[in-house]
Order: C-alpha cells, then structure tokens, then sequence
C-alpha cells in the first residue's frame, strides 16, 4: 500500500505532470508484471521513510516496486523525481531546510507517518 506525504516534495518535471506520475507509481505498486515489460514502461524515483530503523530515508526506482515485498509492506512516499540526481536533491533539500531551521531538526520526529495520506482515500 501507499500512503503520499501531505506536503508531496517533486521536481519540475513531476509536478507539471503529478496526477500522472501519481497514477503511475499506484499501479506499479499493484503490478506484477514480468521484469520485461518494465523496460517500456516510465520509471520515477522515489523519496520514502526507510523501513530500516537505522536509516532515515530510502531512494528507489519505481522499476522495484514489481516486487512482491513491496506489495505487502506499507511504503511511505515524501518525494517523486524523475531520475535519481532529482531524488538526491530532493533529499539534500529536505535535510538543508530542516537543519536550516533548526539545529536540533530530527527527521523521523518531523516525518511521521501520521502526515502520510494513503492512496486510496
């Protein structure tokens, strides 16, 4: 399942096209198509909460998300890019306006996953 943060962080390209690149990344994640058919299909990365408690965040390809780990488990999605230098400044943006701010900013007290939305509500 996936749930979107209120405050959705994309790129230029994605949030020309972000209902779109939503869509897209939703069936992904019910997919289960061959690995195959991937290749011709649009492919995004994702900034999501890690579900490693060690790290903070995770970046993907939504080409992994035909997994069926990923199908199973919660995903919690704070950025959309369209490839993966995007993502990266997405994530340097995150941690520079947050430490920024505040010097004792701490991204799992900031980023719970009760300010996450699910998909399909």
């Amino acid at each position: 399942m996936i749930f979107w943060y209120d405050g959705l962080y994309m790129d230029d390209a994605v949030r020309r096209r972000e209902k779109k690149c939503r869509k897209i990344i939703e069936e992904e994640a019910k997919s289960v198509t061959s690995w195959y058919k991937l290749l011709f299909k649009k492919s995004y990365f994702i900034v999501a909460l890690a579900r490693n408690g060690e790290n903070l965040f995770e970046i993907m390809n939504t080409n992994q998300m035909f997994f069926r780990y990923y199908g199973g488990t919660g995903l919690y999605i704070l950025g959309v890019a369209k490839d993966y230098d995007g993502a990266v400044e997405i994530f340097r943006y995150i941690m520079t306006k947050g430490y920024g701010a505040d010097d004792s900013f701490d991204p799992r007290e900031v980023f719970t996953k009760d300010k996450f939305v699910c998909a399909g509500k």
